[in-house]
């Protein structure tokens, strides 16, 4: 078990710059995740650190040595793959025992210690009665565990996740990400875990990095990249259903706060005045407002309720997503299933809450 530091590491192809000045410090034992869309860099951090390409500059540390020199098989560093990658002609017991066979680690054990190996992960992974079965009499889940399982036997200092569940169903994936959690603890391993799936990040997660374009956007906690976004692409990156940003102002009036935008005025309530106290807000700022953060109503409940109609309404388990028209722009709502819902019908609507941030306006 070890920790990785990325210091000031960039990665060109020829004048492309693939990552730009990334500094992660892991600690051990940790599960970090790196979240970024397709084509952030996540990818090119896990072949860096892995030794697959070089730095062009900056320094990578694996348990406090520097391993910029250090050819892959000498780094101890296991990476698990989206693609299951399993030979077809070998049993799962064949599949999970090969890595402890390579030339590199085959006189650290003994046979009956690779044996031991390979069925305590088997039972870890639940798929202690595949091990007599051929990948093709597998399921995708099954085949799944027992790609992790080829990784897990190896015990190297650190792992590397590279989006290895992206492919499986929804019901799955959710199953996955609970036993991936499960194994990283009772392990104690240190592990890292790229994804462009924000639900994966923040439900599984130590801490995360945010990269956009190869630079590093923020990091932190799943709760303080949810509650304290750095930037206006943090703040869209988490967060589901995704924040509601438009371009705005916030003027007192009256003693009350408003959220203005040029076709309505939002007032804010008291719970929320206190984000903007001591706060220069008038000029044109991007604002952004939590789904979660409004009240809506059949009935007007107050002064500065706006009416309005139904345009989408999506229920999910104990809350419903409700989209609202006002003028140019519509609101994404989340509210529970006291009333339900439908499209066309009129409501009312008001801000509830704090989940309220400023950013400096993107062009």
């Amino acid at each position: 078990m070890a920790n990785v530091i990325l210091k000031g590491v960039t990665k060109k192809f020829g004048s492309f710059t693939a990552l730009d000045d990334i500094n992660i410090e892991t600690k051990e034992g940790e599960f970090f995740f790196i979240l970024g869309p397709s084509g952030a860099g996540k990818s090119t951090v896990f072949n860096l650190i892995s030794g697959i390409l070089p730095v062009t500059k900056g320094e990578i540390f694996i348990g406090g040595e520097m391993v910029n020199k250090l050819e892959p098989r000498h780094r101890d560093v296991a990476v698990a793959f989206e693609s299951y990658a399993l030979y077809p002609n070998k049993t799962v017991y064949q599949n999970l025992e090969f890595p402890l066979l390579a030339p590199i680690r085959k006189s650290q054990y003994t046979a009956k210690e690779i044996d031991k190996i390979v069925r305590e992960t088997a039972e870890l992974l639940h798929i202690e009665e595949l091990l007599d079965r051929l990948p093709s009499q597998l399921s995708g889940g099954q085949k799944q565990r027992v790609s992790l399982g080829r990784t897990l036997v190896r015990r190297p200092k650190v792992f590397l996740f590279d989006e290895p569940i992206a492919h499986l169903d929804a019901k799955l994936r959710h199953r996955m990400r609970g036993e991936l959690k499960r194994l990283q603890k009772e392990m104690g391993i240190s592990a890292i875990f790229a994804t462009p799936d924000q639900l994966e990040a923040v439900s599984m997660a130590d801490r995360v990095a945010i990269l956009n374009k190869g630079v590093i956007q923020q990091i932190g906690t799943p709760e303080e990249i949810y509650f304290q976004p750095a930037n206006l692409f943090v703040a869209n990156m988490v967060g589901d259903p995704k924040i509601n940003i438009f371009r705005g102002s916030v003027k007192k009036d009256g003693g009350v706060y408003y959220l203005c935008h040029k076709d309505f005025r939002l007032p804010m309530d008291k719970s929320a005045e206190k984000i903007v106290a001591g706060r220069d807000l008038s000029g044109d700022i991007d604002i952004g407002v939590r789904p979660t953060c409004f009240r809506l109503s059949n009935t007007k409940m107050g002064e500065g309720d706006i009416q309005t109609r139904v345009s989408f309404m999506q229920r999910m388990g104990d809350s419903q997503v409700v989209k609202l028209d006002v003028g140019s722009f519509t609101f994404t709502t989340k509210v529970d299933q006291s009333v339900l819902y439908s499209i066309g019908d009129t409501v009312w609507f008001s801000l509830s809450g704090d989940k309220i941030f400023f950013f400096d306006p993107v062009a």
